[in-house]
């Protein structure tokens, strides 16, 4: 993953060219699109298993979603949310990523995005047109006293405006976020369903298979690995659902996980971590 980082630059526009950037803005939208389109969590902070010591926002590039989300649940992220949508290339910057990111509590970023079309067209601008004419004469005066000369000038103005289109192109792309925050794990494993062929193998239902395990967690210590069958704790059937409420109950002591591996059965004595 490479981090990812995007500075907004400002420009001093000569007067008579707002009326371009107005016409352009509305085409590309105000509001913050990352916002618009985000789908998830709206405030992790809210979750008894957050962890508040993680300061700041990372955000990173990705060309593959699935490989770096596993990296990051190796290092205890899990997903929170998601933001996929198509906006001008130019319309997106960090400072909108990192906002919606403080929003909701998330750590880290993964950002991925991918020209889809240039949209042209042109955009109708009025701007002033004013003439403006000059006139001056001179005229003799006759008295008793002699002549006199007089000269004189003026000016007269017509106020008016016309309408010309301003051609326009504008890049567009799609855009994909995945939001991440970090968990405080008592355990330090991720489960995912059984699928079918393993169910078969094993001939039953009950049982999940582990996905990730958080380094230096308890699992890390215990050897449990990613690709195991996770079949009970502390002789408790054990599914993806169940997961959850059997490790709060055996919280901070030491339990026998039995696992499957490969046709292998095994058991592995957990130290729990304590609760929070």
């Amino acid at each position: 993953m490479a981090e990812d980082r995007h500075a907004g630059k400002a420009e001093t526009m000569r007067p008579g060219w707002s009326a371009i950037l107005c016409s352009l803005l509305l085409l590309a939208g105000c509001a913050n699109p990352v916002a618009q389109f985000y789908q998830g969590m709206t405030d992790v902070r809210s979750k008894p298993a957050y962890d508040a010591s993680v300061r700041g926002v990372q955000i990173y590039t990705t060309d593959d979603f699935e490989r770096d989300r596993l990296r990051l649940a190796r290092k205890g992220f899990f997903p929170i949310g998601q933001s996929t949508f198509n906006a001008a290339a130019s319309s997106v910057s960090e400072a909108q990523v990192r906002e919606q990111a403080a929003a909701i509590g998330a750590h880290v970023v993964l950002v991925a995005s991918r020209y889809s079309h240039t949209v042209t067209g042109a955009a109708p601008m009025t701007i002033p047109k004013n003439s403006t004419s000059f006139s001056s004469g001179t005229a003799t005066a006759y008295g008793p006293g002699g002549t006199v000369q007089a000269y004189g000038t003026g000016t007269t103005t017509t106020y008016g405006s016309q309408t010309v289109m301003v051609p326009y192109s504008v890049a567009r792309s799609d855009f994909s976020m995945l939001f991440f925050a970090k968990n405080r794990s008592l355990v330090g494993i991720a489960l995912v369903p059984l699928d079918d062929a393993t169910r078969q193998r094993l001939q039953t239902n009950i049982g999940a298979r582990v996905e990730s395990v958080v380094d230096d967690s308890p699992a890390f210590f215990a050897d449990i690995l990613p690709g195991d069958v996770l079949l009970s704790i502390g002789g408790a059937p054990v599914t993806e659902n169940s997961f959850s409420g059997l490790v709060r109950q055996h919280a901070g002591r030491l339990v026998t996980f039995e696992l499957d591996r490969g046709g292998v059965r095994l058991t592995k004595d957990v130290q729990i971590g304590a609760p929070y």
